[in-house]
């Protein structure tokens, strides 16, 4: 469980200043505090929300560089909160400062008004002129009301009207909707039975793409998608994912259904792989299940160089492809 609790600690030669002031946006609940060269924000959005809602909690950390801060620990739930999702996006250096973010998907457990705790992060002023002390900052706790419904939404007794007088009913003429029914049916039918025939002679065979073609068109598409390369866990599943199947297609290994280290073991006794290739593809999924699995977080050249790793060897494993 995430716990937010937090003692605030003197020092770093600064000053902690807190901002719980509600936020421009009505539908959001904002709490904010600085430290030194720290600010942590905390902003909960929708407020108030909805029991089938799911809130989203933003983490912003922004501080000076030279300042090495602490994240705090990922979580399955968060008191009246299961946490349902949760992403790192790349940090972003701006105006000499860095600014990391962590992304929570809540799904409330209970109706009312439910508290977020505090949340403590650590950090070591290790700029030139810092104290090289570790120090620890806290944020105010929030309060997020969850709804059964929207008022306005809600039933009430008093809308229902007393009873309508009897009305005389026209004589039935069913008969007529039936059959301009069955009309429309049965013209129906006949243009797609006339659109399938004329179809299925101008028909152009699909394209059948060889496993390396289909792996260059899926690296592109991946490349270009920048939302992914922002959430590196998502991008190194899907570049491996991408290597693997290409494996599968050439040389009949079931990759994708292995683990890593099975994988290794299966294609170290197959001749179809080089020693070379055998290294190198080792060093490229070993590193990746680091960011996958182990939280690591890669520099902007790493996943640069992970994404021409996994071309380079797409263009040099030996055999043909298998059709």
């Amino acid at each position: 469980m995430i716990m937010f609790s937090l003692v605030a600690i003197p020092g770093c030669g600064g000053r902690d200043v807190a901002d719980t002031k509600p936020s421009d946006d009505s539908r959001v609940a904002r709490t904010q505090l600085e430290r030194g060269p720290v600010i942590v924000t905390v902003e909960v959005s929708p407020e108030p929300a909805r029991l089938s809602d799911e809130p989203t909690l933003t983490l912003t950390i922004d501080h000076e560089q030279g300042v090495q801060v602490n994240l705090p620990p990922f979580g399955e739930s968060m008191r009246d909160f299961i946490i349902r999702d949760f992403r790192e996006p790349l940090p972003e250096t701006r105006d000499q400062r860095q600014i990391v973010r962590q992304i929570y998907t809540l799904e409330p457990t209970t109706t009312g008004a439910l508290q977020i705790d505090p949340i403590t992060i650590t950090f070591t002023d290790a700029r030139p002129n810092g104290d090289g002390e570790s120090h620890a900052i806290e944020t105010e706790g929030l309060t997020l009301n969850v709804l059964s419904v929207v008022a306005s939404e809600a039933p009430s007794l008093n809308d229902l009207e007393g009873f309508a007088a009897p009305v005389d009913l026209p004589p039935s003429r069913a008969w007529i909707a039936w059959a301009i029914g069955a009309s429309v049916v049965l013209l129906l039918v006949g243009a797609a039975a006339t659109w399938l025939l004329i179809r299925r002679k101008t028909m152009v065979p699909v394209e059948q793409l060889t496993p390396r073609e289909l792996a260059s068109r899926e690296l592109e598409q991946l490349w270009r998608d920048v939302a992914n390369r922002e959430d590196v866990k998502v991008f190194y599943v899907r570049l491996t994912a991408i290597v693997r199947t290409y494996i599968e297609g050439t040389t009949g290994v079931n990759a994708p259904e292995q683990t890593t280290e099975e994988f290794l073991r299966e294609i170290g006794a197959s001749e179809r792989f080089s020693r070379e290739e055998r290294q190198r593809l080792k060093d490229f999924l070993e590193s990746a299940d680091l960011v996958k699995f182990a939280r690591f977080q890669p520099k902007s050249s790493d996943v640069d160089e992970s994404y021409h790793r996994a071309r380079r060897f797409v263009g040099l494993t030996q055999g043909e492809p298998v059709a």
